[in-house]
């Protein structure tokens, strides 16, 4: 899934795509998505920059190359939006009407009072307006009902009776979001767009699309997007094909997912959870069309549906749009309940198997060891729900987090796996790890998570880390900078997160009361940490310990058992079968070849010339040179929270160096100053900034071969800790340590891990980063610093060459700063 995204200072901006997803809890995610984690989701795309009085040695010596971006800080309250409020229009009761200052959003929940369908409708002033139909869709099994519905049910409907309209109204459309994602107990089908007329089209066509889909009466829908057998001549082998079949072999292919999913099914045997909505391709065949046709009928109905609008469009028209389609149905009672997983009165472990590739010494292939929690049978109240988001980022949300350093630095393993603490399902879990582990240490893995939790329910956190967790968060709460992702998105799937479970859709919105109770528990000195720890961790006997161990041999034998099965179905085919299945084949390939006609495309809604406006939105932008250096500056609303950017040439790097770019980057903020270890210096980051990165930028510029190329520092402040920020920026940039040797072979170690699960789970994205270096010089040094070059490198660099290539990192600064 591609969203929308534009980087300050950059003249490229990527669109959002068309596309599907299937939604993990957040450390279960088989597709990579920028989503938010519940209340406390990392929101961390901030960007940064460096105004002119910053000064180094560095940037004196190569002034001329440095760009500066920044945003002031505009210190005004947002005005509350004046609509009128209407109790009850266009067959619609409101329930309740709330201010909520966290998002300066009024807040109005309604019930369909025909259907008893929910809608949450916030107005703001937002321009980015959004909207979300969102189903609960609980399974039984793992044939891959939601996953196949979500792709089937915009291949057409009742008023746009097309073959794909998702795709056709993509090519007239101004949205900022256009997507789906299949959750393991929910489907949402959200659009974003800042133009009125295009997001009423967006809305329109969804609406339609999930309430009125032509898939449940059309079995080729079915056969193309969830399973068919295919043959092409009686001779040949006969196949399995179709979109989502195809998309979760590929899925099931990655050890990462296959942990996932085991871990997964292993904190919850006894619920749906325990099931793969998303579908196991062994099982997904077993799927029949009358179990697909009724499962749309079952739960997607207005009944068990909730609604959501978001931005600064009229209120009352959301309703009116909406009362149309949910005018044509009547109440229903639907049994579409989350049942709890109930706890485990003892601790388990779980031992299973991935299909390995072909290795001997140091590259054969490693274990996964994970140890993972249910932490209650019930969804966590709020302010335990922000307690546990603090202890999370405690003992995991930095690289000089203790539990995660104890991990990293314990040499059992290559890099951590689990992503701790995931509340967006009705039952909250912890998970955390290691991958790339000899088999023989794993339950040194174990031992290790359980002791370093001993030590810090006795221990506790240093008062430097609970200061720096505050600020952390407390600063992405305030500051809900969700990046290229619609705001409005991201608050509906935090809302989400209570609403879909019959609990209130208010709260999660609603933190600051609990904040500052909490804020007031840690600075009278309670112990807030320990009891959470002794309580949901280690006293915890729903406990699963997952080992999956590699077989090598595995995926032929899975090979040849699906070739025998399906030679052996063949076989008792009659040869009147066999032509159906021949007919079918070439039936469903000339649909899939023929293109809808003008006159049945013509349905699919369009923008006018007179819907758009006649002048694009201006940023504010005032360019001056100070001292050699180029100064951008953005006179913006970002409330009182300074942005800022520097960026350093990096085009008299040799080519040989540039994939030690990305670890150089990483050693500057994670080896310390001379002034500061690593875990100092982490911890000045997160109680001085919202966040401080270090990475390179390239950049094809039209006209001109020679690329675009810095090395970009970002940072993010209040704007009376903008000077504190600056601070960090000269004493990182001039006193950075590189001289620990082995925080640098884990830093390889990690990034060979993250590479080759990369390659495995995203192959369309390397193989465009392999053309991309063919058509410029900037596509090429993409491809050097995060390609398949760039792993070749890094395996290169962890079997024959770190010793060597360590010291190479330790001259990059000269060229930098030259």
């Amino acid at each position: 899934m591609l969203q929308s995204s534009v980087t300050p200072g950059s003249s490229r901006a990527f669109s959002a795509r068309a596309g599907c997803a299937v939604r993990r809890p957040a450390q279960l995610l088989h597709r990579h998505m920028c989503l938010p984690k519940g209340l406390l989701g990392d929101v961390r795309s901030a960007r940064a920059g460096l105004p002119a009085s910053f000064s180094s040695s560095c940037q004196r010596r190569h002034s001329h190359s440095m760009g500066v971006v920044t945003a002031q800080a505009v210190a005004t309250e947002a005005e509350q939006v004046k609509q009128t409020i209407s109790s009850d229009i266009h067959g619609f009761e409101l329930q309740r009407q709330q201010w909520v200052a966290e998002y300066n959003s009024t807040v109005l929940l309604y019930k369909h009072k025909k259907t008893g369908a929910q809608v949450m409708s916030l107005l703001n002033k937002d321009e980015n307006k959004t909207f979300g139909a969102v189903f609960r869709t609980p399974v039984e099994n793992s044939k891959g009902i939601p996953h196949i519905l979500e792709h089937s049910v915009l291949c057409g409907s009742k008023k746009y009776p097309i073959k794909e309209p998702f795709v056709e109204l993509m090519k007239g459309s101004l949205n900022t979001f256009l997507n789906a994602f299949t959750y393991p107990d929910r489907t949402c089908y959200p659009v974003a767009s800042t133009n009125l007329q295009d997001y009423y089209n967006l809305v329109d066509v969804y609406l339609d699309a999930v309430l009125q889909p032509r898939c449940v009466n059309d079995p080729k829908t079915f056969a193309q997007e969830g399973w068919h057998y295919e043959l092409d001549d009686a001779k040949d082998e006969i196949t399995r094909k179709g979109v989502v079949f195809n998309e979760m072999k590929g899925v099931y292919s990655s050890p990462d997912s296959v942990n996932q999913r085991t871990v997964q099914h292993s904190l919850f045997p006894d619920n749906t959870y325990g099931e793969d909505s998303g579908g196991d391709p062994k099982v997904i065949p077993e799927l029949t069309f009358e179990e697909f046709q009724d499962f749309h009928g079952r739960y997607y109905h207005p009944s068990n549906a909730r609604f959501w609008f978001y931005g600064d469009d009229p209120a009352d028209e959301r309703l009116q749009l909406l009362s149309k389609y949910l005018d044509e149905f009547e109440a229903r009672p639907v049994d579409s309940t989350v049942h709890a997983q109930p706890l485990h009165q003892e601790p388990k472990k779980v031992v299973e198997h991935y299909a390995a590739g072909e290795g001997e010494g140091e590259e054969a292939p490693k274990a996964y060891v994970s140890v993972n929690w249910l932490l209650s049978e019930e969804h966590i109240d709020l302010e335990t729900e922000l307690a546990w988001g603090f202890l999370d980022y405690l003992m995991l949300g930095t690289t000089a987090a203790p539990l995660r350093r104890a991990l990293t630095e314990s040499g059992l393993g290559e890099s951590i796996i689990g992503g701790g603490l995931s509340d967006e399902l009705r039952q909250p879990t912890f998970s955390l790890g290691l991958k790339g582990v000899d088999p023989a240490n794993a339950q040194k893995v174990e031992d290790l998570v359980l002791s370093e939790l001993e030590k810090l329910k006795n221990n506790g956190f240093s008062s430097t880390a609970v200061e720096a967790a505050l600020n952390s968060i407390e600063f992405d709460l305030r500051e809900n900078n969700t990046g290229s992702f619609p705001r409005g998105l991201s608050l509906m799937l935090r809302s989400m997160s209570s609403w879909i479970y019959d609990k209130d859709p208010f709260q999660p919105l609603q933190w600051t009361d609990s904040l500052e109770h909490f804020k007031g528990r840690i600075a009278s000195g309670e112990d807030v940490f320990g009891p959470l720890i002794e309580k949901y961790l280690l006293a915890n006997k729903h406990r699963v310990t997952v080992e999956l161990l590699p077989d090598q041999q595995l995926a032929a034998k899975e090979d040849e058992e699906e070739k025998a099965e399906l030679a052996a179905f063949k076989q008792k085919l009659v040869d009147s079968e066999l032509q159906e299945v021949i007919r079918s084949t070439q039936e469903l390939k000339e649909r899939q070849e023929t293109p809808d006609s003008p006159e049945a495309l013509s349905c699919v809604p369009t923008l006018l010339i007179s819907d758009i406006p006649k002048e694009a939105s201006s940023i504010p932008t005032a360019l001056e040179e100070s001292q050699g250096v180029t100064l951008l500056n953005h006179d913006l609303f970002t409330n009182d929270i300074l942005y800022m950017e520097v960026a350093l040439d990096m085009r008299p790097l040799p080519a040989d160096l540039l994939p030690l770019m990305p670890l150089f980057c990483r050693s500057l903020t994670q080896m310390g100053t001379q002034e500061e270890d690593f875990v100092q210096l982490t911890e000045r980051i997160g109680r001085k900034t919202g966040g401080l990165s270090f990475s390179p930028f390239t950049s094809h510029k039209r006209g001109q071969v020679e690329p675009q190329a810095y090395l970009m520092v970002r940072g993010k402040v209040t704007a009376s800790k903008a000077p504190d920020m600056l601070d960090l920026m000269r004493d990182i940039l001039v006193t950075a340590r590189l001289d620990d040797k082995e925080r640098f072979k884990q830093m390889v170690l990690e990034t060979k891990s993250g590479l080759e699960g990369a390659v495995i789970g995203g192959g369309h994205s390397v193989a465009a980063s392999r053309l991309d270096a063919q058509r410029s010089v900037a596509g090429w040094v993409s491809e050097r610093m995060g390609g398949l070059s760039y792993l070749f490198y890094i395996r290169d660099l962890v079997t024959l060459l770190l010793p060597f290539l360590y010291h190479s990192i330790l001259i990059l600064p000269q060229f930098l700063c030259s």
